[in-house]
């Protein structure tokens, strides 16, 4: 008898610790970018992205961010870590990609020559993530 109470019990603690397991894991794989996969009416404003994200209970919340607090031109190329892309930047829009419907920023940065511009995107995915409905870098 002892032996079956020990093992219910240790069943009992595995069983829970898996439950526990299970929400960390779920709650995390909601916070890994992809925002565009719980959002909707996307726009691009300037530097900030703005658009109606699904919250943990279903309902939809308008959240906007300013990305260029994230993004910045290196040399003629969008990167995250940096600051300020739209000061080195033109032509500025948001596109989606055909394969994966994911979000990115197109626009023609100044290279360090401070005369030439090269085409180049970034893709917002990556980074932006969509966390019970407000919209936050990663």
């Amino acid at each position: 008898m002892k032996k079956l109470n020990f093992l219910l019990k240790v069943t009992l603690v595995f069983l829970f610790a898996c439950v526990i397991s299970f929400n960390l894991v779920v709650d995390r794989a909601m916070a890994t970018g992809d925002f565009s996969q719980s959002c909707a009416d996307i726009k691009l404003d300037g530097s900030s992205l703005s658009a109606e994200c699904r919250k943990i209970n279903g309902a939809y919340e308008n959240t906007t961010i300013n990305l260029d607090d994230y993004i910045g031109n290196l040399d003629g190329t969008l990167s995250w870590g940096d600051h300020l892309f739209s000061r080195t930047c033109k032509e500025i829009y948001l596109g989606q990609l055909l394969s994966n419907r994911e979000y990115v920023i197109n626009a023609k940065c100044e290279k360090r020559d401070g005369y030439t511009y090269e085409a180049t995107e970034i893709n917002l995915d990556d980074r932006i993530a969509n966390i019970d409905g407000v919209l936050e870098y990663e």
